[in-house]
């Protein structure tokens, strides 16, 4: 929601306008997750093309109140939805998704397909630069950030997404200092499955870690600007990892 109008992320607002407008926003735009009788209608869709049972999987619940939405809905078609909290977001959730699709399509049961979530779901590591904390003290998911903090003493906030919630792992003076810390993190995880460089509006810096990082991977990583829902909570300039270690 950007000043009183709202927007459909990912449809009615490029990610481009959103960095654009933001510094010259009056007030700081906000998020709201959908409504239970949208996913209720993506459910019934499903089932319509003829779909038999459905694995909603989900950002963390003590990021949003997405799940509980979902779960709303879901009690209208009884055990043909199961919902499934990732613990994640983004490209973290996305692994998950990749991940039970894959055993989907390879025709296991319902239970199968959750168990290789579950699985992958413990396996997944995301770590962040944020290299303005005004936008995560202002989007309260972050209890243990103080405000103005970061202006204080002009640190890069380096966290890391795990069990749910959003931890810190370390203050850096400079940004080319996180980046490198970045860098080194990933590599205590090689080898790695798959790696996703996220960013907000910081093209350069991602495929430079792109560029740095590949030998580690199985697969040469992905680069992708993350949703503006993503950018409303770490705001311009935030360069995170999203990896699979092997097994």
């Amino acid at each position: 929601m950007l000043e009183g109008r709202t927007y459909q992320d990912g449809r009615e607002l490029s990610r481009e306008e959103f960095y654009r407008r933001l510094p010259r926003l009056s007030s700081p735009p906000t998020t709201a997750a959908p409504s239970p009788a949208s996913f209720e209608d993506v459910y019934r869709k499903l089932f319509e093309r003829g779909f038999k049972r459905i694995l909603s999987i989900h950002i963390s619940s003590k990021l949003s109140g997405m799940i509980n939405a979902a779960a709303q809905a879901a009690q209208q078609f009884g055990d043909r939805v199961h919902i499934f909290d990732s613990g994640q977001a983004s490209v973290g959730l996305g692994f998950q998704v990749i991940e039970a699709g894959r055993a989907a399509a390879r025709g296991l049961s319902l239970e199968d397909v959750r168990e290789h979530a579950r699985r992958t779901r413990e396996r997944v590591q995301v770590i962040a630069l944020i290299d303005t904390l005004e936008y995560l003290r202002r989007s309260g998911r972050v209890s243990w950030l103080r405000a103005g903090i970061g202006d204080l003493l002009k640190i890069k906030l380096l966290v890391r997404l795990h069990d749910g919630v959003v931890e810190p792992l370390s203050r850096i003076r400079t940004r080319q200092r996180a980046l490198e810390s970045l860098a080194e993190m990933a590599a205590q995880w090689s080898p790695i499955e798959r790696l996703a460089i996220l960013h907000a509006n910081a093209a350069e810096d991602a495929r430079a870690l792109a560029h740095r990082l590949g030998s580690f991977c199985a697969e040469l990583p992905w680069t992708i600007d993350v949703t503006t829902i993503i950018g409303v909570h770490v705001g311009p300039g935030a360069v995170g990892l999203a990896a699979l270690p092997g097994p």
